[in-house]
């Protein structure tokens, strides 16, 4: 099969989508299909492709934090239809989405599109005005109900997008497939003991303490300063238990001052931004992973937990608690003496119950949230996905944002 993958961020950008779609075509290449992926590309003066990459020229956009390109090109439509693509799988909603929507139209083949993120939680980062938000959100409304209109088959890694869709006005069916991560990437018996107690040791961990992982953008959205709250209320000095939080963002100066408010440097450790590709020894180096955020759709960084074996402590998400199996790899909080009761219990297991829970956590995932099952989940999608349009093929659409 020939795939065109749509996407408004790509490398050397790094995030979760950028992860997926990175999974999706090394899987499919290696299986023989062919992949070409579509970005924009700040520094590009040109449409070229590159090593299975179409690099698009764009604009960057620092509110977006992404880039942003023109959803017309002709010299890009030339290029995709060459490439003479079986279906698009489009990932967002401007820019470069709106040219795969508008390509597989022209060349009349079906649509993917996969809803990535609850855009609510977001608009602190791409609107400055609260006055403008109302306006904001009215044309991203537009934008996705003119996208899920020409869409054949609609994905999300959560039950959220469809309660999103609904909020915003949108009839349609979502297909949830769950995000997946390269979980040899995380294995935690790569490293030595010895290996693993020199990095403890540069971050203030002490022998023999207990060490608790988050890792995600230091903004609102995460919630950081809720475990921080939680922490002081239920975790002391003597419990030997430490929190480690790894990422960078807005919140980052404020967060931190917030932990010396709290008293609580010698229990909090800040790491700030850790290059993905040497974030895997933090993992192997700690316990368990936290996560009080509310904002997330099925988190990437959530997923390497488990692939580390870290047993997943999350403040309860009604529509994503089927993510975790409770009581095989992780465990819901609601409070801060829930959260507080659950990491002194597993605190303080044995270095071999450690161990052994290490082991079952991530076999939990390893044959359901690996790379191979995420595309196999996508492939079967896209075969769907041709055989409705093929079936129930409609009469074109006018043009104008509904």
């Amino acid at each position: 099969m020939r795939i065109v993958l749509c996407t408004e961020s790509y490398l050397p950008i790094l995030n979760g989508v950028v992860t997926f779609l990175q999974m999706l075509s090394k899987e499919w290449t290696k299986d023989g299909h062919e992949v070409l992926i579509i970005a924009p590309d700040h520094t590009a003066r040109r449409n070229y492709i590159k090593d299975g990459v179409l690099h698009c020229p764009a604009v960057k956009s620092e509110q977006l934090t992404v880039d942003v390109s023109l959803p017309l090109d002709v010299a890009r439509f030339r290029m995709v239809k060459r490439f003479k693509p079986d279906i698009i799988h489009i990932q967002h909603e401007y820019g470069v989405s709106l040219f795969g929507m508008k390509t597989a139209e022209l060349l009349h083949i079906p649509v993917v599109y996969t809803l990535h993120s609850e855009y609510s939680f977001f608009m602190n980062y791409v609107v400055k005005s609260k006055l403008m938000v109302p306006i904001v959100e009215s044309s991203l409304a537009k934008l996705i109900k003119y996208i899920v209109k020409r869409a054949t088959v609609v994905t999300s890694p959560s039950r959220k997008a469809k309660v999103y869709f609904d909020s915003i006005g949108v009839d349609t069916d979502v297909t949830v497939i769950q995000n997946s991560v390269d979980l040899d990437d995380f294995d935690p018996f790569l490293y030595t003991d010895g290996q693993k107690q020199a990095l403890r040791e540069t971050l203030g961990i002490g022998a023999g303490e207990t060490c608790v992982l988050f890792v995600g953008r230091m903004g609102p959205e995460k919630s950081v300063d809720v475990l921080l709250d939680y922490w002081a209320q239920t975790i002391k000095p003597e419990d030997r238990l430490h929190l480690v939080l790894i990422g960078g963002g807005p919140d980052d100066d404020s967060l931190r001052q917030h932990m010396r408010d709290l008293h609580l440097e010698s229990m909090v450790t800040f790491c700030g931004r850790i290059p993905h590709v040497q974030i895997a020894p933090y993992y192997a180096i700690c316990d368990l992973y936290i996560t009080a955020s509310l904002s997330e759709m099925h988190s990437v960084s959530m997923l390497e937990g488990l692939g580390a074996g870290l047993p997943v402590l999350q403040r309860y998400d009604r529509l994503n608690a089927e993510q975790l199996q409770e009581g095989v790899n992780g465990y819901f909080f609601n409070n801060a003496q829930e959260m507080g009761d659950l990491i002194h219990k597993l605190g303080s297991q044995t270095p071999q119950q450690k161990l052994e829970t290490k082991r079952r956590v991530r076999e939990s995932v390893l044959h359901t949230n690996n790379p191979k099952a995420l595309a196999d989940k996508y492939m079967g999608q896209y075969i769907k996905a041709i055989d409705l349009y093929v079936r129930h093929k409609a009469p074109p659409l006018d043009d104008p944002l509904l």
